[in-house]
């Protein structure tokens, strides 16, 4: 995140590191104005880019890199302090080509707590289909070989990482999942900017779809089931879609509240149903004026 003061808890964090190989820190600045506190422990280069995106920024980094291995994380993450000792001695496995670690919750508050739940649902769908392409970059790690190869995909703000797993799927190269290699992640303070975080994610997802990435199919070729795919058949039109859209956005804000004053399952369902609408939303959105721009 452009200008993030929570850098500076990362880069001591990174400071912290016990039992490491020896490795350096390179810093991302895409097109950011605030200067990061580094801890003077900490072997550190700060890269000063023009605003072109985090993907962007992650592929010059990458191409900065001088070892052998690219371990990638975000501003709103906290490293344990064996985090790089861990991925290096898995990293000993000279088949292990990329890797793809867990993510905690930083906090207890409600929210992250059902954050939380609903990452762990979504990885645990991603992980159950056996196939290995789950890619998140804020606890990634790749050769960097690799990774020079086959550079992130920069094309659009959001949703990188699921499309370079895909494309590192077609390459044959696996991603192992590992839950014992974490994170600790900030999550987002407020429903309405989760809302609006799930919203441009389904923006974003819906003009990848363009370009042959389709995130929204079943992976095991089973049409989608639910309110959420009737909705989608029904309003092919693009005016359709556009109200349907405006139409999601209240019910978004319905299980917003619900989530956030029904306890138990109850309240965690609410907030995957919040987040979906929301990111259909976004979908039925970004598709609606594609094909207004396209006639």
């Amino acid at each position: 995140m452009r200008d993030d003061p929570r850098i500076d808890d990362l880069l001591v964090s990174l400071a912290a590191q016990e039992k490491a190989p020896p490795f350096e820190v390179i810093v991302a600045l895409d097109g950011s104005t605030r200067e990061p506190r580094v801890p003077a422990s900490l072997p550190a280069r700060l890269l000063r880019l023009p605003p072109r995106g985090a993907y962007g920024a992650r592929n010059a980094a990458i191409r900065a890199a001088r070892g052998e291995l690219v371990f990638l994380t975000d501003s709103d993450c906290i490293c344990p302090p064996d985090w790089v000792a861990t991925a290096a001695r898995l990293f000993e496995d000279p088949s292990l080509l990329a890797l793809q670690g867990a993510s905690l919750s930083f906090d207890d508050s409600r929210l992250s707590r059902l954050i939380q739940r609903e990452y762990e649902r979504m990885v645990a769908l991603s992980v159950a289909t056996g196939r290995q392409r789950l890619c998140d970059t804020r606890n990634f790690a790749i050769r960097t070989s690799v990774a020079r190869r086959l550079p992130l995909p920069d094309a659009l703000p959001r949703n990188g990482d699921t499309v370079y797993g895909r494309q590192l799927e077609k390459q044959g190269i696996a991603i192992r999942y590992e839950p014992s290699w974490q994170v600790a992640h900030r999550h987002l303070k407020s429903r309405w900017r989760e809302g609006r975080r799930a919203f441009i994610l389904g923006k974003n997802a819906a003009l990848w779809s363009r370009v042959g990435y389709d995130f929204f199919a079943s992976a095991d070729g089973i049409a989608p089931q639910g309110p959420g795919a009737w909705l989608y058949a029904h309003t092919s039109h693009p005016a359709l879609r556009r109200l349907a859209s405006l139409a999601l956005l209240p019910v978004a804000g319905i299980f917003a509240v619900l989530s956030a004053v029904v306890p138990g399952s109850a309240g965690l369902r609410a907030f995957s149903r919040f987040r979906r609408a929301a990111n259909l939303a976004g979908r039925l959105s970004a598709e609606a004026r594609a094909a207004k721009v396209s006639s």
